[in-house]
């Protein structure tokens, strides 16, 4: 029997989407946006608001579920459903209005848990509208789909009004500060972009489900905008899910060329797929798969690279808190991330010799993932790279660069929500010098990284001390020292010996009492020739030794399991010995005929 409530009436699909996509941010780590948007609920914004609430007010929500009990009274009620339908009816609405059983166990606990509300001294109002920074709200054109001037158009017979487009940095700060309905502007840097008042929602609009429309904040533009592809190239972008900026670059080909997207999670994958298919980016050919395991040879037509890897996400200004450290950079972590993100830069910028020009960006605000990032890189490709200055690319029209402490200087690109009223991030821009060819270089993703590790295998196995005596080992051959005869494979009946030939290199089966019998001196006589004298004697005697105190063992071994099998195998030793020294009789015999035989001949 489950353990859920049966609900004889449904409990509203705004909180049952909601419970499950609160639970997926706090246990999966999954990202809040990309939920909400990819269950395609009518009422996003709701969703949204009562999502950000819940996860602001977790350590609230949790005291109250252990001062009222109400978990453990009612087990069959879901805890997450439970957090949104007490954060709707203390935060958001004040009630709930439904004849749903979760529901109605909520309201039956109502004046306990305002009770004890009023006891949480330390709770602050939510208010989702009001951030730190308030962001305008960017709508970037699919070009594919519809030019921007009929945008344009298509918004101005829709009641907005178009402000005249600033020609300074200043200036268009400006009017995004004072922008409000009905107004919107176009942007100052990437033309395809428009800009609307803050509040302004888009979900329901046409050219946004028609993917005519795409809701991307301009910072995460910046990166296509800057590595700005010439139509009928091959871009490859690395770590490409969501898709928004594949899709970017497939609208700035026009769908003339080729764009490889590359993503390693399944479920993101999906999401990158839905992307180009939604924005009728043709061009994009997209690989589930570690953008790491690309094989350059066959990649070597790539021309322009996005290395856009996983990061902190520090700059990201409506990001809901989840926890306590949110905002606090955890050193331990960025020094995982910067190793990756180090490997993936390097990687792109030494295994694909034709690439023009190469961006390295991340939604961060932490110097470890930026600037430390590239002054590492930078270390190792001398000449054949250089940092181009993203205030000359901007013409001067902006204001926040990379710190000048660094050996980058100031050449990368930083937007401040504060200053540049979007989320943080930096870019990088490196472009080759094709006078200079690439040096080699054996770090990690590096171009000769792969044959660095091959080569430290053929030196273990080229290390090995030398000797006469081999073993074999399949194809591979291993040496084998006198003092390891012991260690030869012994299967149940049989032991597998090398014939310590160097020149046959011959391999026998000889029978488990055979090699018992094998007399130590004929042993060392063939790889003796490989020795002096002086290592010949001490190695035979040594190895005499040895296998006279092995054989001493094994027989006390075989007396104390079973005598009757010691003189068994005495007397079948004593046979085979008398048989060994009758056909050595009978030898001597047959020359002495021999000898009679060609006296007689020659007299």
């Amino acid at each position: 029997m489950s353990n859920e409530f049966v609900h004889s009436v449904t409990v509203p699909r705004i909180y049952k989407c909601t419970a499950n996509i609160v639970r997926r941010v706090r246990e999966d780590g999954a990202s809040l946006k990309t939920l909400i948007y990819e269950k395609k609920h009518p009422n996003v914004a709701g969703i949204y608001g009562l999502s950000v609430n819940t996860l602001r007010a977790l350590p609230q929500l949790d005291q109250l579920l252990d001062k009222t009990q109400i978990l453990r009274e009612q087990p069959r009620l879901d805890p997450w459903l439970a957090r949104v339908l007490i954060t709707e009816l203390l935060w958001r609405k004040g009630c709930l209005k439904s004849g749903s059983k979760p529901v109605l166990t909520v309201l039956a606990y109502e004046n306990k848990l305002r009770e004890e509300f009023k006891n949480l001294a330390h709770v602050e109002t939510l208010v989702v509208d009001k951030e730190k920074v308030i962001k305008p709200r960017y709508v970037r054109i699919n070009t594919l789909l519809l030019s921007v001037e009929k945008a344009i158009s298509i918004f101005q017979e829709d009641g907005w009004q178009l402000l005249s487009r600033s020609t300074t940095y200043s200036s268009y700060l400006r009017s995004l500060s004072q922008l409000s309905k009905p107004y919107f502007i176009q942007d100052l840097h990437i033309p395809e972009i428009l800009v609307f008042p803050s509040s302004t929602l888009f979900h329901e609009h046409n050219g946004y489900r028609n993917g005519e429309l795409i809701l991307q904040d301009k910072a995460s533009c910046f990166p296509v905008h800057l590595l700005d592809p010439v139509r009928g190239s091959v871009v490859l972008d690395m770590c490409a899910a969501p898709g928004m900026k594949a899709t970017h670059v497939a609208a700035k080909l026009q769908n003339c060329g080729k764009v490889y997207a590359v993503e390693i999670d399944a479920k993101r994958f999906e999401i990158l797929v839905s992307q180009i298919k939604k924005t009728h980016s043709s061009c994009v050919e997209s690989l589930n798969q570690d953008a790491l395991t690309l094989d350059p040879k066959l990649y070597s037509h790539v021309e322009y690279i996005l290395v856009d890897p996983p990061c902190s996400g520090s700059g990201i200004v409506d990001r809901p808190k989840q926890s306590d450290m949110d905002g606090k950079p955890e050193l331990e972590r960025l020094q995982n991330l910067q190793s990756f993100q180090v490997y993936l830069l390097r990687y792109a910028l030494f295994n694909f010799p034709n690439a023009k020009r190469i961006i390295y960006s991340t939604c961060s605000l932490h110097p470890e993932e930026n600037e430390e990032v590239i002054d590492e890189v930078l270390a190792d490709i001398g000449n054949a790279y250089r940092l181009l200055p993203v205030r000359q690319l901007l013409k001067n029209n902006w204001k926040n660069f990379s710190s000048a402490k660094y050996n980058c200087g100031d050449t990368c690109l930083y937007s401040k929500p504060d200053d540049d009223f979007c989320n943080g991030f930096f870019v990088a821009v490196f472009e080759r010098n094709f006078d200079v060819t690439l040096p080699k270089c054996k770090s990690k993703g590096g171009n000769e990284y792969k044959n660095l590790i091959k080569a430290n295998l053929n030196v273990e196995k080229d290390s090995m001390t030398k000797t006469a005596a081999y073993k074999q080992d399949g194809k591979k051959k291993k040496i084998l020292m006198p003092h390891e005869f012991d260690e030869m494979r012994i299967s149940k009946n049989t032991v597998e010996v090398i014939v310590p030939e160097i020149k046959s290199g011959v391999k026998t089966k000889k029978n488990k009492k055979e090699v018992e019998k094998m007399d130590a001196s004929s042993d060392l006589c063939s790889f003796n020739r490989e020795l002096t004298s002086n290592e010949s004697k001490d190695i035979q005697n040594k190895t005499l030794k040895d296998m006279e105190t092995r054989k001493s063992r094994k027989k006390r071994k075989l007396k104390d399991k079973n005598v009757l099998k010691i003189k068994k195998d005495k007397k079948m030793v004593e046979a085979d010995y008398d048989e060994e020294q009758q056909n050595s009789e009978t030898k001597i015999e047959l020359s002495k005929i021999k000898e009679e035989k060609r006296m007689k001949i020659k007299k």
